[in-house]
C-alpha cells in the first residue's frame, strides 16, 4: 500500500505560511525574470489566471483584482519542502522524494489502528501543524493509482483531502473519471495517440488487452496497464522511464555576451545538476549545454552540443570540465545571450557505473569532496561551498522585482516580532 503525499499550491502555501494576510486572496508565484504564472491560489484560478500565463498579459487583472505577486523563491521552498519531507519520515521508513511538493510513503507493515484512511488524515493533520503547509493525500496498493487518488483527494471537495482507493469498485470508480491524459507515465506525449484509438480514459486503458498494450506501447506501456489494474511495478525509487535526463536552465536577467559570463551561469547550472544527481544517487555519462540568442525570430541564434564522459560522474568538478568543452563548441563571439542551459544525460544509479582500464580520475575522492559540499551547504546554506567558477559578477541571474524574503535560511529575514506593554 502507498500513500502519495501532495502539498496543495505549493509556491502560494509558502508565501502565506509568513504572510496570513495572504489567506483568501488571489496570488501567483513567477518563473524567472517574472516572465510566466508558474503557480496560482484557488482564488487566482477562479479568476482565469492560466497555467503558464505571460505576466503582460494580465497586469490589468493584477491590478483590478488586487492580486498578490511574487517571484519564485527557490531558496524558500526548497527549505520548507525539507521539513515536510522531515515530518513525513515519521510515519514510514520507506519515504521517496518525488518531487519538492510530493512524496510516496510505503505503508506496509505499519500498524493503523483505526485504518488507513484515519492515519492520513493524521499525516496531513500533523503537517499542517509543524510544518504550516496543507496537503492532500491519496492512497492506493501501487503508485499509479495513488497518483489518481492524490489528484482526487486534491480536488473533489467530499474526499476531504484524502483519498483511499481500497476497493476494486472505488479504484473502478476513480479510473472511469481519471482522463487518460492524467495517467502517470501516458501524459501529453501517448494522450493524442490514444484518443485517436478511442481510449478517453484511465478505465478504458486498463481494459485493453495486455498483448495489444505491450505491443503498442512498449514494455513501460505495459507497466502502467498492470499499475492500474493493481500489479505493483514500480517499488520504492523506482520511477517510469521518462527520467532519462536531469535539466537546469534559465533566461537571463539581461542579454550576455562574454564567454566568460556565459561560462559562469553555466557551470552554477552544472552544480546544481550534478547535485540533484547525487541526490539520487545517480551519475550522469553525457553532459549537453545548449545556449540561445536574444529575440524570437527565426535567425536568432541556438547552439547545442554534447559531450560524453569516458566513465559517468557524478562529481560537479568532472562535469563541468564536459560542460566547458561543450560551451566552446557552441559560444559565438559577438553574440548576445538571452538563457543557456546544462542537460545530464545517459542516466544510471551510482553503483551501477561502468569503470575503465585507462580511467586517471581519483573517484573516491572526487566523491568524498561532493558528499563534504553537500553536507556544509546543506547544514550552513546553499553555495556556500561552490567552485570557483560559479563566482562572479552573475550578470546572468533572472530579474526578480517580486522575490518574499528567504525567512527561514537567512539571519537578515527573520521575521522579528515586537510586543508592546499597554
Amino acid at each position: 500500500m502507498y500513500a502519495l503525499v501532495d502539498c496543495n499550491n505549493f509556491f502560494v502555501s509558502c508565501e502565506r505560511l509568513f504572510n496570513p494576510s495572504l489567506n483568501d486572496r488571489p496570488v501567483v508565484v513567477f518563473s524567472g525574470n517574472d516572465g510566466c504564472v508558474i503557480a496560482r491560489s484557488n482564488e487566482a484560478k477562479a479568476l482565469g489566471i492560466g497555467m503558464g500565463q505571460p505576466a503582460f498579459e494580465l497586469r490589468e487583472l493584477f491590478e483590478r483584482e488586487k492580486v498578490a505577486l511574487f517571484s519564485s523563491n527557490h531558496i524558500l521552498y526548497g527549505d520548507i519542502s525539507r521539513r515536510v519531507m522531515s515530518v513525513l519520515s515519521q510515519f514510514s521508513p520507506e519515504v521517496e522524494v518525488y518531487s519538492i511538493d510530493e512524496a510516496f510513503l510505503v505503508l506496509d507493515g505499519i500498524t493503523m489502528p483505526y485504518g488507513a484512511e484515519v492515519y492520513a488524515r493524521t499525516i496531513a493533520e500533523t503537517v499542517m501543524r509543524c510544518v504550516g503547509i496543507p496537503v492532500s493525500v491519496g492512497i492506493a496498493p501501487t503508485k499509479t493509482l495513488a497518483k489518481i487518488a492524490s489528484h482526487r483527494a486534491k480536488k473533489i471537495a467530499r474526499y476531504g483531502g484524502v483519498c483511499h482507493l481500497a476497493t476494486p469498485d472505488q479504484q473502478a470508480i476513480a479510473l472511469m473519471e481519471c482522463p487518460i491524459g492524467d495517467v502517470w507515465g501516458i501524459g501529453r506525449r501517448l494522450a493524442p495517440k490514444l484518443l485517436e484509438q478511442g481510449v478517453s480514459t484511465a478505465w478504458d486503458f486498463s481494459r485493453l488487452p495486455r498483448e495489444r498494450v505491450r505491443r503498442l506501447y512498449t514494455v513501460e506501456g505495459e507497466r502502467t496497464w498492470r499499475e492500474l489494474n493493481g500489479e505493483v511495478c514500480y517499488s520504492v525509487d523506482e520511477l517510469p522511464a521518462s527520467r532519462l535526463s536531469v535539466t537546469v536552465s534559465r533566461t537571463f536577467g539581461q542579454a550576455v555576451t562574454t564567454f566568460d559570463d556565459v561560462y559562469e551561469a553555466v557551470a552554477n547550472f552544472t552544480s546544481t545538476a550534478a547535485q540533484r544527481l547525487r541526490r539520487q544517487g545517480s551519475a550522469a555519462g553525457a553532459v549537453m549545454v545548449f545556449v540561445k540568442g536574444r529575440g524570437c525570430s527565426p535567425g536568432c541564434y541556438m547552439g547545442a552540443l554534447q559531450c560524453t564522459l569516458p566513465v559517468a560522474s557524478d562529481s560537479t568538478i568532472e562535469l563541468l570540465q564536459y560542460a566547458r568543452k561543450a560551451l566552446v563548441g557552441v559560444y559565438r563571439r559577438g553574440e548576445a545571450y538571452k538563457k543557456a542551459g546544462v542537460i545530464l544525460q545517459h542516466i544510471v544509479p551510482r553503483e551501477h557505473v561502468q569503470l575503465s582500464l585507462f580511467d586517471t580520475v581519483d573517484r573516491e575522492k572526487h566523491h568524498r569532496l561532493m558528499q563534504v559540499m553537500d553536507s556544509v551547504n546543506k547544514q550552513v546554506g546553499s553555495k556556500v561551498l561552490r567552485l570557483g567558477a560559479e563566482s562572479g559578477r552573475q550578470v546572468w541571474q533572472a530579474q526578480r522585482s517580486h522575490l518574499s524574503p528567504c525567512y527561514t535560511t537567512s539571519f537578515s529575514d527573520i521575521l522579528v516580532v515586537k510586543a508592546h506593554e499597554k
